[in-house]
Parts: C-alpha cells; sequence; structure tokens
C-alpha cells in the first residue's frame, strides 16, 4: 500500500513537471521569435572596425566603445575580417537592386583617384597599397594591380586614403 502511494505521487510529479516544462519552451520560443537579435560589438574607433564577442580583438585596442552591431553599421563601421557577429540588423541586409546606393558608397566613387596607378594588394586583408608607402610590395602575400582592378575586386585603400 505504501508502495502505491509512493508510485502515485511520484507519478503526479512527473505529469506536473512535463506540463510546466512544455509550457515554458513554448512561451520561451514565443518570445524568440518577437525579439531581435542584438550582439554587442567592440569598436575599434582608430580603423572604424567592429570586433565580436570572444574575437582576439573585442575590448582589447587602444581606442574603441562598446555599440551594438546595428549601430556599429548605421556609423559606417565594417566587421574585422568581413564578418559580421550576427546581429538582426535592417541596415546590415544589402539594398535591393534600383535603390539608392547608401551614402557611404557614393563617397567612395567619388574618391577613385587615379585608375592607373600601380598598387599593391594585401591579399589576406583585402587591403591595397600606394608605391612609396610602408608596405608597398612588402607583405606575405599580395599581388600588383591597377587601382580600378583593386576597388572593382573589393579591396579598400589602406587607411583609407586613395593613390593619386
Amino acid at each position: 500500500m505504501r508502495r502505491a502511494r509512493l508510485a502515485v505521487v511520484a507519478l503526479l510529479g512527473l505529469c506536473v513537471f512535463l506540463v510546466l516544462h512544455s509550457t515554458g519552451r513554448a512561451a520561451q520560443a514565443g518570445q524568440e521569435k518577437t525579439q531581435n537579435k542584438e550582439i554587442t560589438v567592440w569598436v575599434n574607433t582608430s580603423s572604424g572596425v567592429y570586433h565580436c564577442p570572444g574575437t582576439r580583438w573585442y575590448a582589447n585596442t587602444k581606442h574603441g566603445k562598446y555599440s551594438s552591431e546595428c549601430a556599429a553599421i548605421k556609423d559606417g563601421n565594417r566587421p574585422a575580417y568581413g564578418k559580421a557577429c550576427g546581429s538582426d540588423c535592417p541596415s546590415a541586409q544589402t539594398a535591393t537592386p534600383g535603390s539608392p546606393p547608401p551614402a557611404n558608397e557614393n563617397t567612395r566613387t567619388q574618391q577613385t583617384g587615379n585608375p592607373d596607378v600601380k598598387v599593391w594588394v594585401n591579399t589576406n586583408s583585402g587591403v591595397y597599397h600606394c608605391p612609396g608607402t610602408r608596405w608597398y610590395g612588402n607583405t606575405k602575400q599580395g599581388e600588383f594591380m591597377s587601382q580600378k582592378k583593386a576597388q572593382d575586386t573589393g579591396n579598400r585603400a589602406a587607411y583609407g586614403k586613395v593613390c593619386q
């Protein structure tokens, strides 16, 4: 008789646990769908590059600040190594065809510099260097090409300064 009561109590406890546990999961799943995924990043204010949590340079540069990934993108910063952290930012999505480009792309096209200058592209970082600068022809991996080709393939100018 004592064992029967113990079994009934255990069975009731198990039923209550399962009901509460499944209700909590449903509520939690509903909250996840309504909330945007917001990630705090470290923005290196000197270079305009932001770093994701858990990476080497997160909160580890001389000049920087914490910001949400969406705010960092909105301020014109770019992700380190071209890898976004994964926030659900409407501004992080690419523009639809036919829509006007963002303002920072307009300024980039205005500052193309001399398209025929021979530059050194660091193929590891995607940064190109102008003749006469320290890293021109001096990185571990790279190749020479025209500044126009370097810009067209998605490389950026070192320190944001195009070659004249």
